[in-house]
């Protein structure tokens, strides 16, 4: 086996046009021939039983579901910064809160990955390619035989079936792949957002049609144990991907109450899709957009800006890769906002500015300068104003765009707070307005919400001249939504 292997990487070393330098290629019998013995002996028992059965389900009738798409809530906010009137409530004094729905808070109990790989022996019969391709800056290769690479020749139930049947025919090499991108992923700390990005950069590296390029997306998340259909109208294939996450502004169809966000493919035209029902495994993973950590990425590009507070200068600065990745976020339930941290590199910087000012200071005392530092320094405008439609920000985000709202500042005090205090915190959706609480211990004044049995302090980062305990007068008699703890 290893001899076949190594003659066909000889043959193809030696063509300009598919070839990259001996010493590659050496590497890649090894990995190859390594993977092959593990991936014979873990997964020898399943066989072809997966994939056969998952192709005669496929044969079996798909049904049409009607399109649609859900806009994401945009709240009627002031066009200048509010500067808050009112004086600091030396009692306590409770804000009511709504009814918590734990449902749109906790996601969905993650299922361990299950990576079926089968030990089918491949076709040798063609050249070995390899192609590199870039991830928000990540370097990435994929290895395929053009020879046996599938094409889909029509957009129809058998069409698929048959390109589904010719990646399983080969489909030790597509899991090494596979195996490899998903070393990809844990190395540079993506979250399955990330993955998906990789698996759509080694598409495209590939296949020349839109149509293939989401098979192979569908086939690879299929393979690394995600629960994930496709579907088709007359001329397009889609990506049906389920979320953890309410998602907006992207279409989706509803089976059985589940929403399957359409994917891949950006010029949706049709009102109904044809797809199966039922998925590759019952013990599948729904797709989640939680970022809980920012991806390590390769910083040969770096932006810069700087902010001013207390006549010091903040010098931030922002891997490209990691900016132009979170950029690409759909727009997610906002809760999914509040939970990465800031980068270590503008931790150090804000550090150098806050640390010396917090010397001596209680937490409360912390937290007022914090507020105060985003009310003055972090300039405010609205979404509509800044990129022409509403968008939630990480925290990150909110250092590097010159302008932010009320939410983007609630999340960026979150992350501060946490940073220089260790405090919990929530935040507060209004009708108009989002905001953040903090839990103060032992504090005995003013305006707070109680959650989960603790008071919680209004800190609001949009009101100029808040400080924490207040709560601005449009705002008292409303009940406020937890929209993350």
């Amino acid at each position: 086996m290893k001899r076949i292997i190594w003659i066909i990487v000889i043959i193809s070393t030696g063509n300009g046009i598919y070839g990259q330098t001996d010493s590659i290629f050496d590497a890649f019998d090894k990995e190859f021939e390594e993977f092959y013995k593990s991936a014979e002996n873990e997964f020898n028992t399943f066989k072809a039983q997966n994939d056969s059965a998952f192709i005669q389900f496929l044969k079996e009738s798909w049904e049409e579901f009607n399109v649609f798409q859900q806009s994401q809530p945009v709240r009627p906010k002031p066009k200048v910064q509010p500067v808050i009137k009112e004086k600091l409530n030396t009692t306590q004094q409770r804000i009511e809160i709504a009814p918590i729905d734990h449902d749109t808070l906790t996601p969905e109990k993650q299922v361990a990955d299950s990576i079926l790989m089968e030990s089918n022996p491949m076709n040798y019969g063609s050249r070995i390619v390899t192609k590199s391709f870039d991830v928000f800056g990540a370097k990435a290769e994929i290895y395929y035989y053009p020879d046996n690479l599938p094409a889909l020749n029509l957009v129809n139930q058998q069409s698929i079936i048959l390109f589904y049947i010719d990646l399983s025919d080969n489909c030790l090499i597509w899991n090494y792949n596979i195996n490899e991108l998903e070393k990809l992923k844990q190395s540079c700390y993506f979250n399955d957002w990330g993955y998906y990005n990789i698996l759509v950069k080694a598409s495209e590296s590939i296949f020349n049609s839109k149509n293939e390029q989401v098979l192979f997306v569908w086939y690879a998340l299929v393979k690394s144990g995600y629960k994930v259909k496709v579907g088709y109208d007359d001329s397009n294939i889609y990506l049906l991907l389920p979320s953890q996450q309410e998602l907006f502004n992207i279409q989706f169809l509803s089976e059985n109450g589940i929403k399957y966000y359409l994917f891949n493919n950006s010029n949706i035209q049709s009102v109904q899709i044809r797809t199966y029902q039922g998925f590759y495994t019952d013990e599948a993973k729904i797709f989640s957009f939680k970022l809980n950590k920012l991806p390590e990425l390769d910083s040969r590009n770096m932006d810069f800006r700087s902010l001013v507070y207390n006549q010091k200068n903040i010098n931030l600065e922002f891997n490209s890769g990691r900016m132009e990745f979170l950029s690409s976020y759909p727009q997610c339930d906002i809760n999914i906002y509040f939970e990465p941290p800031i980068s270590s590199s503008n931790i150090n910087a804000l550090d150098k500015v806050f640390i010396p000012m917090f010397k001596g200071k209680s937490n409360r005392e912390k937290v007022d300068i914090l507020l105060n530092f985003i009310q003055g320094s972090v300039a405010y405008e609205t979404d509509q104003e800044q990129f022409g439609n509403e968008r939630y920000m990480f925290a990150e985000e909110c250092l590097y765009y010159p302008y932010s709202d009320c939410e983007d500042r609630a999340v960026l005090l979150g992350q501060l707070v946490k940073h220089y205090t260790g405090l919990p915190s929530i935040g507060l959706e209004f009708q108009t307005h989002v905001t953040l609480a903090v839990h103060f211990p032992s504090e005995e004044y003013g305006d707070y919400v109680t959650c989960n049995g603790k008071k919680y302090f209004i800190c609001d980062s949009t009101y100029i001249n808040a400080t924490s305990g207040m709560i601005p007068e449009d705002l008292k008699n409303e009940k406020p939504k937890v929209i993350f703890f």
